[in-house]
């Protein structure tokens, strides 16, 4: 396989990500077992982690004489 092939799929999959089988035996498995809430502070601490390794750093102000 070439690697545009490759970036090309792996692209596709992380936008159709919900539409996989894992994803929505998940979604299932959290339903029936009623574990929403438990699910959702996954999500939040992984959001959050995340988002601490992609934060951006912001430039200083500059001081106008």
């Amino acid at each position: 396989m070439t690697t545009e092939l490759i970036q090309a799929e792996a692209i596709k999959n992380t936008k159709n990500f919900r539409n996989s089988a894992d994803i929505e035996n998940f979604y299932r498995f959290v339903h029936e077992n009623d574990l929403r809430f438990e699910a959702k502070k996954v999500f939040e601490l992984i959001m959050q982690a995340i988002n601490e390794k992609t934060k951006k750093k912001t430039r200083k102000s500059r001081k106008v004489q």
